[in-house]
């Protein structure tokens, strides 16, 4: 559980980070790209003084595995744009975080993880609430003239419910002391594809871009490693929601302190339901 609840704060802080800089112009790629070799510098300290791993069938995994979570990574990161285009952010941002089903529902059909009655009602409070938190004030979303595009939101949704599953995936066909080159090659993968882009889009990588992607890359390769070591110990019916709501909770008390915000009526009834899901989860 101390995985899960580390995890969760470096996941809030992602989104802090990306709050604060909302006021800059950058190019979207470039700063992906600096974000993603910035994941490397926690995953290259990790190896100092650590014997490379044996080339062999289980490496093998450990690279497949990366390749398809970098790709998914950026094919949900590039529907998300898709998606607040067509479909306005609020929209978007509910889809995107309802993704959690994914990994939910993979752990119960797949993995044989069955959730208690308690348990499985506090899965549906998490994601009542997840719906709660994301309906506007006020009306909001896609351009005037324009329908929301529920076809490309639901594969959205798949997508970003789909990168999470990698680490479940991972966790049961691969090795656990590959757990940080698992979660090295998925940024190694996702850097290059992110250059490639920003090169054939012209993009650039300037001192805005450098700065936000450094700031992101520490505590997003964080995230992502303590979520896939917390598996090994908490059923992932249990994490995934957990995680999700838990970062969600620590973005909104940030926003209020740090940026002055204000939460909606709707947020409040959703940390009503969050505060009792989370007991029932961990019952």
């Amino acid at each position: 559980m101390a995985y899960l609840i580390a995890g969760l704060l470096c996941s809030a802080l992602v989104s802090i980070v990306l709050k604060a800089g909302g006021r800059w112009e950058y190019d979207r790629y470039g700063m992906l790209a600096v974000n993603y070799i910035a994941c490397l510098i926690p995953f290259l300290l990790s190896r100092i003084g650590q014997k490379a791993p044996s080339l062999d069938a289980d490496f093998a995994i450990c690279l497949t595995a990366a390749a398809a979570n970098g790709l998914l990574y950026l094919a949900g990161m590039a529907m998300n744009q898709i998606n607040v285009r067509r479909s306005g952010a609020t929209l978007q941002s509910a889809f995107a975080r309802l993704g959690v089903m994914v990994p939910t529902c993979l752990s119960i059909l797949f993995f044989g993880e069955r959730p208690s009655a308690r348990q499985g009602l506090g899965i549906l409070m998490v994601l009542a609430a997840f719906c709660i938190m994301n309906l506007p004030e006020k009306p909001a979303g896609c351009k005037a003239g324009t329908k929301p595009a529920f076809g490309l939101l639901i594969i959205g949704l798949i997508l970003n419910g789909a990168a999470d599953s990698m680490l479940k995936v991972f966790e049961e066909i691969g090795t656990m002391s590959l757990d940080d080159w698992f979660m090295g090659s998925t940024f190694i993968f996702a850097a290059l594809i992110c250059l490639f882009i920003t090169r054939r889009r012209h993009g650039r990588i300037g001192r805005k871009e450098m700065i936000l992607g450094l700031c992101l890359g520490i505590p997003n390769y964080l995230s992502s490693l303590l979520l896939l070591k917390s598996l090994s110990s908490v059923n992932a019916y249990i994490a995934y929601p957990t995680y999700s709501v838990g970062a969600i909770l620590a973005v909104m008390a940030a926003s209020m302190v740090i940026f002055r915000e204000r939460l909606s009526r709707w947020s409040y009834l959703a940390i009503a339901l969050i505060i009792p899901a989370i007991l029932l989860l961990n019952i």
